[in-house]
């Protein structure tokens, strides 16, 4: 009676920002796919009456969204445990279970119960933060199929979603997997997802938000080895979100700033591996 599992709640940053933190794990969800189901999840994932949090939860999380663009709040940060946008994974998961459907992908109508929410009432400034897929992700957030949306511009989305690979977690793409491998594989996913602007299988590592009302910038660390102890990091790719664009920003056409990633595939630019670390427990900069 007095809900011990809620872990779901918001906290409100003044009026710079509110960061609404989401269950998407545990409290509520209707059945995930444990491997063995996964079939059976693909035929049901768009099914209205599944949630990734269950009727209480949702109808908090959107009242929440209203609020908080209702009282000024510049910016709503979405703290939730799984990739929010839509990613087709056919290349390794084959044609008949092209999604993950442990992500919000397994939830298709939730999802689209979220975007009618931010579409519908004009919530400018959404950011969804995302983990657990062990790889980074970048993408423009869009209602495909409802919303047009140009891939080179950002115009039609109505926020953005980066999503980070956490520092000792392997590789969805293999436990020791190659630069060139994970390198080609990432290209194949900007290649065939819309929305996705930057992805990276290979460096385990994490971003840092910088926001003011004006705008956010993310910028994202990779750790040269996990099978060490040590302070170095190697910056990755680095993005910005405008205020009341509701997209990445672009630098002709590109979203990473410079046009340019250290790993990865980023959508129309280019990879330039520098291999420059920081030290950041001596504050020494060098070459791994």
């Amino acid at each position: 009676m007095d809900d011990n599992l809620r872990i779901w709640r918001n906290f409100q940053f003044g009026n710079l920002f509110d960061l609404v933190m989401l269950d998407t794990r545990q409290y509520d969800r209707s059945i995930t796919d444990v491997y063995w189901n996964t079939h059976y999840l693909s035929d049901i994932y768009n099914d209205a009456s599944r949630s990734l949090m269950g009727p209480r939860q949702e109808a908090w999380f959107y009242r929440t969204l209203r609020d908080s663009a209702k009282r000024g709040a510049t910016w709503r940060i979405v703290g939730n445990q799984i990739v929010f946008s839509r990613i087709n994974s056919s290349i390794s998961t084959g044609a008949e279970t092209p999604y993950n459907y442990d992500q919000w992908d397994g939830y298709q109508a939730n999802r689209n119960r979220t975007f009618h929410t931010l579409y519908e009432n004009k919530i400018d400034n959404t950011i969804f933060l995302a983990g657990d897929s062990h790889a980074s992700w970048v993408s423009d957030l869009v209602w495909l199929d409802e919303h047009a949306y140009n891939p080179a511009t950002g115009e039609g989305a109505m926020g953005v979603e980066f999503a980070g690979s956490a520092v000792s977690s392997p590789s969805p793409a293999g436990q020791n997997v190659t630069l060139a491998y994970a390198q080609m594989a990432s290209a194949i996913f900007t290649a065939t997802n819309a929305e996705l602007q930057w992805q990276d299988f290979y460096y385990r590592g994490y971003y840092e938000l910088y926001i003011s009302h004006d705008k956010v910038d993310a910028a994202y660390f990779g750790v040269p080895t996990t099978t060490i102890r040590s302070g170095l990091e190697i910056s990755l790719a680095n993005f910005t979100v405008r205020a009341g664009a509701n997209k990445l920003y672009r630098e002709n056409g590109i979203a990473a700033r410079g046009g340019a990633v250290e790993a990865g595939s980023v959508k129309g630019g280019k990879v330039i591996p520098k291999n420059l670390t920081y030290d950041t427990s001596t504050g020494v900069w060098g070459n791994y």
